[in-house]
């Protein structure tokens, strides 16, 4: 009985053998026939040579690091001698036995396929799963997917031809997409397991070659049990190839699968608001065109470079290691010390965080505009389709009196109920809803009405930190704000706020250009300008918050202490106008109007070009307009974009370098005679060495400064020089209306010093980083006196205190 089961079952065998052959023989006719009739829809050398593969775009920094990505698929490719050996002998185990004898097509695992029904493997070898990757834009169905097959199968065999093994096996690799935003064996080995192909253990390599059978089933996100079991398929088929040992395999199947996720989004990883920037401009300059209509920045055939698709490597002058230095420095001040300060002050407002001098109505207004912003309003509102976000191609259409709105984009037919205005208002101020809402301790998961949570947000305070070359104006650390993903507006080059006493040094270098010693000495009493000077309506006379007048102190003391009387004075010499130029010819570009009270910072600049501005004292009077490209490359490493840098002399660098002596006064102190006391920022001084320990500063460092506070305390700032970095912070909240009710806790040397201190400390620490810490480079022939001891020795030789004019 056994043995005539065994005879039938060969019969049967052979009977199925013969049936495929029958049927596979009108099939290959039709294959013939596809290969000469349909020609045209094969993929032509070219192609073939050039596989259409979208790649990511990498940001890459001044230390190596790739900062960021812009993709439409996550993907970057790698080659043959960046893959593990553990990972390529998967693969081969697992997917195709005999990839290195066959030539594209696999004629006895398809027989066999045929024999046992597909139960016994399949019959698509590397190459023709590389093939349908690369050139099947979607599966067909019936007899158009048997074409399809076919296609692949000479498709397969032209690879053969094109590519080596070794290549066959890369370009598998990097097109492969295992989900998750995994895209390419890059990608995907980062994504799971926080490492690089080369890299890759046996059991993290059997993982993922078992995902590339069905990648959503496969997920070891959802379904770590089967994804375990599939791996141990793997790793079975490479003790039967004799990659690894039965021994081996004994101990490799028993592992966990340890994945080490990591979440990929634009919005991750260092420097996003820089990386946003940057991709605005990007996109901005590969819109260029020539006069003849063509794009000045051109691949070879003629279409404008993608920053989404076509792999280019974008250069840039961050480094890594000092951004990370600078968001952490915010952090530290912000989520460990500031907004806690800033909550228990508002907080005793009797409409926090709205300060006490505002009317119901103002601050009515205020959260009206700010709810309208609001993605939850323009939705409600049917300016914005909840599923696409966009805020075209929406139609409306009135049903039992109600509105309703659909969005028209092609790829989403969303449709929505609209509500009136009030509607939204009331839901906004009586309607409790889930929501995330940022905290420096992490995201809380919590239950608010959406006007609650505006006024949340608008009690946070927000942070700007830049920090730049002087030498060179490559700016090496860029942060935009406190959260991406919570507060998307950059507050280094697109905000601007008033900067206060920060613009004060531009109008002191006005005088030390014109030959003035930081030791000139003025009477500290108000200095009136009178109605019809420089475009007055009427008269204007400045006060100093102390009110303490009638005594003389030095432009050094006076730019120390921010003194009001001492800036106006030194304005009325000159005139807004002059003031004005240098300040152009220091980089500021932003509107500023000719008026008396732009000696006080009226102005709203950005955080950037304050800084560059400064840049140009230690960089001996040549201003360098801030570089963060330096070059972009295409995919096979030619470079499409040099940036050059743009310089210019603004002003001597006697000047440059006295006007650093002068704002060294505001850290070191500087001594008055009246008073008998050494006054200023005083940052030497004043630290407290338990809690911010900024004497870890080498005591040979030069350092330059100037803070700044605005009006009602609304923005804290502080400029820092040093021979090798000049760096910028501004901190204030979202709305100038919203800030800390004392000057005490509201002043720059509160809100922003701090955290300049915290990164510089880091800097110094950092000796990878090779950052000077010498003094600034003293140019020969200083005609003025820097030193105001012997200065007041000497001045009585003078018939007035005024230098010689340079």
């Amino acid at each position: 009985m056994e043995e005539n089961g065994k005879k039938k079952r060969r019969v049967s065998r052979k009977l199925i053998f013969f049936i495929w052959v029958i049927g596979l023989a009108p099939l290959a006719m039709i294959a013939a026939g596809l290969y000469f009739a349909s020609e045209s829809d094969l993929p032509d050398t070219v192609a073939l040579a050039n596989p259409k593969t979208h790649l990511a775009t990498e940001v890459i920094s001044a230390d190596g690091a790739v900062i960021g990505r812009f993709y439409r698929e996550n993907r970057s490719n790698v080659d043959y001698d960046e893959i593990s050996p553990n990972l390529i002998q998967a693969l081969v185990a697992t997917e195709d036995e005999r990839f290195r004898s066959h030539s594209g097509i696999d004629l006895r695992g398809t027989v066999r396929a045929a024999i046992y029904l597909g139960k016994k493997g399949g019959a698509s070898t590397i190459t023709q799963q590389l093939a349908k990757m690369l050139f099947t834009e979607r599966p067909g169905n019936g007899f158009e997917r048997v074409a399809q097959k076919f296609q692949e199968w000479i498709i397969s065999a032209r690879l053969e031809r094109q590519y080596t093994k070794e290549e066959i096996i890369t370009l598998y690799l990097n097109k492969f997409d295992w989900i998750n935003q995994g895209v390419g064996i890059k990608s995907a080995s980062q994504v799971y397991f926080n490492t690089t192909p080369d890299s890759l253990k046996v059991e993290e390599a059997a993982m993922l070659v078992g995902m590339a059978k069905n990648p959503n089933l496969f997920n070891p996100l959802r379904r770590p049990d089967i994804t375990i079991h599939r791996r141990n398929v793997v790793l079975a088929q490479m003790v039967r190839n004799e990659y690894i040992t039965k021994a081996e395999l004994d101990s490799l199947q028993n592992l966990p699968l340890n994945i080490r996720f990591q979440s990929v989004d634009h919005q991750d990883g260092l420097a996003p608001y820089f990386r946003e920037v940057l991709r605005s401009e990007l996109k901005t300059l590969f819109r260029q065109k020539n006069e003849d209509g063509s794009w000045a920045y051109a691949k070879s055939n003629g279409d404008p470079y993608n920053i989404y698709q076509d792999g280019l490597k974008i250069y840039v002058t961050i480094d890594s290691r000092m951004q990370e230095y600078a968001e952490n420095a915010v952090k530290q001040h912000l989520g460990g010390e500031l907004q806690k300060q800033f909550f228990n002050d508002v907080g005793k407002y009797s409409n926090p965080p709205f300060s006490n001098d505002l009317s119901k109505d103002e601050i009515e207004r205020i959260e009206n505009t700010s709810m309208r912003r609001t993605e939850r309003y323009r939705i409600m509102a049917g300016k914005e389709c909840p599923n696409c976000h966009r805020r075209i191609n929406i139609e409306s259409k009135k049903e039992n009196g109600k509105k309703f709105y659909t969005c028209q984009s092609e790829d989403c037919l969303e449709e929505w109920t609209g509500q009136p205005r009030d509607s939204i208002e009331h839901f906004f101020r009586n309607e409790k809803v889930p929501m995330s809402i940022f905290s420096w301790q992490g995201d809380i998961d919590t239950v608010l009405t959406p006007m609650d949570s505006i006024r949340y947000y608008k009690s946070i305070l927000q942070s700007g930190l830049v920090s730049i070359d002087p030498k060179t104006g490559f700016v090496k650390a860029w942060v935009g704000g406190n959260s991406y993903k919570h507060f998307q507006y950059d507050h280094v080059k697109v905000g601007k706020r008033q900067v206060g006493s920060t613009f004060k040094p531009f109008v002191y270098a006005t005088a030390i250009r014109e030959g003035y010693s930081p030791c000139y000495e003025v009477p500290k009493v108000p200095t009136t300008f009178h109605k019809g000077t420089f475009n007055l309506q009427e008269d204007y006379t400045p006060q100093d918050p102390d009110r303490d007048y009638g005594y003389m102190v030095s432009l050094k003391w006076g730019l120390a202490n921010s003194i009001n009387t001492v800036t106006a004075w030194v304005m009325k010499q000159f005139g807004p106008e002059a003031i004005i130029k240098l300040a152009r010819d220091l980089g500021i570009k932003s509107e500023m109007q000719p008026v008396v009270s732009q000696c006080f910072g009226v102005a709203d600049l950005s955080l950037l070009e304050i800084t560059s501005a400064n840049a140009t004292f230690a960089n001996m009077g040549v201003h360098i307009d801030p570089i963060y490209v330096l070059r972009v490359e295409d995919k096979n490493g030619n470079t499409i974009f040099n940036m050059q840098p743009n310089t210019s002399e603004a002003m001597d660098e006697r000047t440059a370098y006295t006007m650093l002596s002068l704002m060294q006064g505001t850290v070191e102190g500087v001594y008055n005679k009246h008073t008998g006391k050494t006054t200023g920022t005083a940052m030497r001084l004043k630290m407290d060495v338990e809690s911010r320990d900024y004497d870890a500063f080498p005591r040979e460092l030069s350092i330059a400064g100037k803070t700044g506070t605005t009006q009602n305390q609304s923005d804290g700032w502080f400029i820092g020089l040093t021979p090798d970095l000049v760096t910028g912070v501004w901190v204030g909240a979202e709305d100038r209306a919203v800030h800390f009710r004392t000057l005490r806790l509201g002043m720059g040397t509160n809100m922003a010093l701090p955290i300049w201190g915290y990164y510089m400390k880091s800097i110094y620490a950092d000796e990878s980083l090779n950052i000077a810490q010498g003094e600034f480079a003293k140019p020969s022939g200083i005609p003025v006196e820097l030193d105001c001891k012997a200065y007041e020795a000497g001045k009585n030789m003078f018939e007035n205190q005024r230098d010689i004019s340079w």
